[in-house]
């Protein structure tokens, strides 16, 4: 396997543990005002991969890359929304069930 395709294979790993059901939080506990930077860098790092889809795919179209590296980029930025929409459900779902709590 080239380093690429490794690269990937350990992002979408490291995803796949983030989204487990048995996930722990452990140290990244959202406290105080640590939390919103964080969801803030999680935001920005989410932006830089789509950013990254388009600067490639832009190279492609005048020839300063292959389409090797367009797929990748596009499988990377396709595995980061599931993860985003996977968070954003888990978050949906923790307030129905907050909501569900008798008072």
């Amino acid at each position: 396997m080239d380093p690429a395709t490794l690269g990937a294979l350990r992002q979408y790993q490291t995803a796949q543990k983030a989204i487990a059901p048995d996930a722990k939080l452990g140290s990244a506990k959202l406290s105080g005002s640590d939390g919103p930077s964080k969801i803030a860098k999680g935001a920005e790092e989410f932006a830089k991969i789509f950013d990254n889809v388009e600067k490639t795919s832009q190279a492609v179209s005048v020839g300063k890359a292959d389409a090797h590296s367009v797929v990748e980029a596009m499988a990377t930025a396709e595995m980061a929304l599931e993860t985003a929409v996977t968070v954003r459900n888990r978050v949906v779902e923790a307030y129905q069930e907050l909501l569900r709590m008798p008072v």
